[in-house]
């Protein structure tokens, strides 16, 4: 579980992000039930495809980009649940993003982004969560050959960039550059908007 402060001039938000197992084998529709239960104590939860998510940082910058575009009224959606979905794909179709990283039935890896007021409530959410979906993945997001290759591949990311970014061969080196190549797609949805 990562809690972070993020925000703007006006306020300033916690930010909860974690992944966990499903093996209490959710369908797509508990899945979303659940997040909406949850949100009445948030201002927001979302529940994405863990599958295509690199690590921590690619869903921090999709939650900055998001509240920027909340701020900023340049929103895609009409929610800020549906706004880290659209950032975290790097897709401007809402569309799209759902099929990519939204949930579906026999999903295994959930990422979890909590938006709240308080670490208290938002580190509450994801007890909630962790007791509902199954155990927490730690670390979340682990590198792997077959997580670089299907993540390169859905957010088409060819090993010349991530040579000019990685420090090394190594999986985790690699991951890591693979992240920023995604922050800097997820940031391009907002210069065209």
């Amino acid at each position: 579980m990562r809690i972070e402060q993020l925000g703007n001039e006006d306020k300033n938000m916690v930010i909860g992000i974690s992944e966990f197992h499903n093996s209490n084998n959710l369908k797509q529709e508990e899945l979303i039930q659940l997040a909406a239960s949850l949100s009445n104590d948030a201002i927001t939860v979302q529940l994405l495809n863990g599958r295509l998510i690199a690590n921590e940082i690619h869903l921090l910058a999709a939650v900055q980009n998001a509240l920027n575009a909340q701020h900023g009224e340049y929103m895609l959606s009409r929610s800020l649940d549906v706004e880290i979905i659209i950032f975290a794909s790097a897709q401007r179709q809402i569309g799209k993003a759902l099929d990519a990283l939204g949930v579906y039935d026999g999903l295994d890896e959930i990422a979890v982004v909590v938006v709240g007021f308080d670490v208290a409530s938002v580190e509450k959410i994801l007890l909630d969560l962790s007791k509902q979906i199954g155990k927490e993945i730690l670390p979340p997001f682990p590198a792997s050959n077959e997580r670089v290759a299907r993540i390169k591949d859905h957010y088409q990311i060819n090993d010349k960039e991530i040579n000019t970014i990685s420090e090394s061969k190594a999986i985790e080196s690699r991951l890591s550059a693979l992240s920023r190549c995604i922050v800097s797609r997820v940031s391009l949805v907002a210069i065209d908007s």
